[in-house]
């Protein structure tokens, strides 16, 4: 198996979902943004709907599964929103709860990744 491209599709999707978090949660950050929502979906919805589509391309091409494709992008979603939110609003991921979450997301790129065939 090569994992170039599953390597590939998780990187787009990750970068994907970090530029996502911004165009959700722009509008808690900065005052300028709460009142116009049209250029968050505009300056952020491009681009990481163009990187969930590169990373779909990757992943189906290795995959050939769009059930996977969907359990990777899901998986994908998790460091990204633990890394922004402690960033940028110091909230700490480090609770039962979330650390749980993030080994279940492991867990699911894992499966996805190991089982390719089945």
């Amino acid at each position: 198996m090569d994992y170039t491209y599953l390597f590939l599709g998780c990187l787009f999707a990750i970068v994907g979902h970090s530029i996502a978090w911004f165009g959700g949660n722009s509008q808690f950050l900065w005052d300028s943004w709460k009142a116009n929502p049209l250029y968050s979906v505009i300056l952020f919805g491009i681009p990481s709907n163009v990187l969930f589509w590169l990373a779909s391309k990757f992943l189906y091409g290795e995959t050939q599964s769009i059930w996977q494709i969907r359990w990777i992008m899901f998986a994908a979603s998790f460091p990204a929103m633990y890394v922004l939110s402690k960033v940028f609003f110091n909230e700490t991921f480090f609770t039962h709860r979330n650390i749980l979450t993030l080994l279940l997301a492991i867990s699911i790129i894992y499966v996805q990744f190991h089982f390719k065939g089945e």
